[in-house]
């Protein structure tokens, strides 16, 4: 199947004004219109437009531009288009080369059905416990109890895949059409589970955040699933490097994981 720049859409999520590729399939989205105070930014959609949950961007983060997206891009429905989601300052691509453009994954269109970022390795931990000494473990195992009481049949696979020392991160993928929608539809209904067991009244803004982080981790068991009963296999996904335009602050990272598995200090902010 040839590539169509048309249906290929990438949303860059930002809660603040941001530079943005040159290229037509990007879609720069300011995550939290409905709470931005200000004009929205040139060259930004307002992810409080049509069907939206833009007031939730405290809570849900990226995936709130993300969401918008898939509901108000019809482009991007069905097997022959692509939707995915970046950030203002996470790319795919290379700090030498810069973010992909369309030239650079066109033949990976209809090739692959899912393209996904390398793998974030935490070595001393799974992703079970790298949240749960660094975010605690309240979110999580509410989550764990959703899946084996709304899915059980993918329990196994949220064991597998938080019990892994490495996984896919930030939210950041590009999907087939039809199976971004599959992948969303499942995704938000487990969130908004999430949320009503939770109560965040109490919680500060980092900590509201938890819908946001949990979601990074169920992509990867949601994946886990999609292999075991083979609709994904391994040669439908292809992996392209990742890059933050602002560094890594690998340094700040590990001294901070370090504190949280063996001082039992959890994080109170992004890096």
């Amino acid at each position: 199947m040839a590539g169509d720049r048309k249906n290929v859409k990438i949303i860059m999520a930002s809660h603040k004004e941001a530079s943005f590729p040159d290229d037509a399939m990007y879609v720069p989205v300011l995550a939290g219109s409905s709470l931005f105070e200000g004009e929205i930014p040139e060259g930004f959609r307002a992810d409080n437009e049509g069907e939206n949950i833009s007031f939730l961007n405290p809570m849900y983060c990226e995936l709130t531009a993300l969401y918008w997206g898939w509901k108000n891009l019809p482009e991007i429905t069905g097997e022959d288009a692509y939707l995915g989601l970046v950030h203002y300052r996470r790319f795919f691509g290379t700090e030498k080369n810069g973010p992909v453009k369309y030239e650079d994954i066109e033949s990976y269109i209809g090739k692959y059905k899912i393209i996904l970022p390398t793998k974030r390795h935490y070595y001393i931990d799974s992703l079970r416990l790298h949240y749960e000494h660094t975010h605690g473990s309240a979110a999580l195992d509410e989550c764990e109890k959703i899946i084996n009481g709304s899915y059980p049949q993918m329990a196994e696979c949220f064991e597998t895949a938080l019990g892994r020392t490495s996984g896919f991160m930030f939210n950041m993928m590009i999907m087939r059409g039809d199976i971004i929608d599959s992948y969303l539809k499942w995704l938000f209904a487990v969130l908004d589970e999430l949320c009503t067991r939770l109560d965040s009244s109490g919680m500060d803004a980092y900590d509201k955040r938890f819908p946001g982080r949990i979601s990074e981790l169920l992509l990867n068991v949601w994946l886990e699933y999609q292999e075991k009963i083979g609709f994904i296999r391994n040669r439908d996904i292809k992996v392209i490097p990742m890059y933050c335009t602002t560094g890594e602050k690998t340094a700040e990272k590990a001294k901070a994981l370090l504190k949280a598995k063996f001082k039992g200090e959890k994080y109170h902010g992004s890096f």
